[in-house]
């Protein structure tokens, strides 16, 4: 009979899921880097091959950065920040089109910082820097779209 009591009060493995489980239900799935990806618009920073911030998409020209990511042998897409407006925004999208490579709209009212286009990897790259330096709208870098 003491074993039965002893057992009794130990928690079970069944015991110890089923908490897991109610825990997972009221705070949700743990989430590696939230504060990064949270920054750079749902990505880890390791898979980002370039970033614009969101003054820069609003530049009226189309940063060649952005095309090479584009071509880049590892790049996969790019994700554009939902908030922009359309016109800002076009002449990345006619450039990811041209390329053949995918886009996508991120609409998260968590988002932090000014991100507001990043080019990615499915896979990390780890480039050490991912920021496009701000240039003259009248650099011969840039190209008119």
């Amino acid at each position: 009979m003491e074993s039965d009591t002893y057992n009794d009060t130990l928690p079970s493995v069944d015991q110890d899921l089923t908490l897991q489980r109610i825990s997972l239900g009221i705070h949700g799935a743990p989430e590696l880097k939230r504060d990064e990806k949270l920054n750079y618009l749902g990505e880890f920073r390791e898979r980002i091959i370039r970033r614009l911030t969101k003054k820069q998409v609003a530049d009226t020209f189309v940063y060649t950065e952005i095309e090479e990511a584009l071509k880049h042998e590892k790049s996969s897409k790019m994700l554009i920040n939902g908030t922009l407006s359309p016109q800002l925004i076009d002449k990345y999208i006619k450039l990811a089109r041209q390329v053949d490579k995918s886009y996508t709209m991120i609409y998260d009212p968590q988002l932090t910082g000014n991100t507001g286009l990043v080019v990615v990897s499915n896979e990390a790259v780890d480039i050490k820097d991912i920021d496009v330096q701000p240039q003259d709208p009248g650099s011969k870098d840039q190209l008119s779209r």
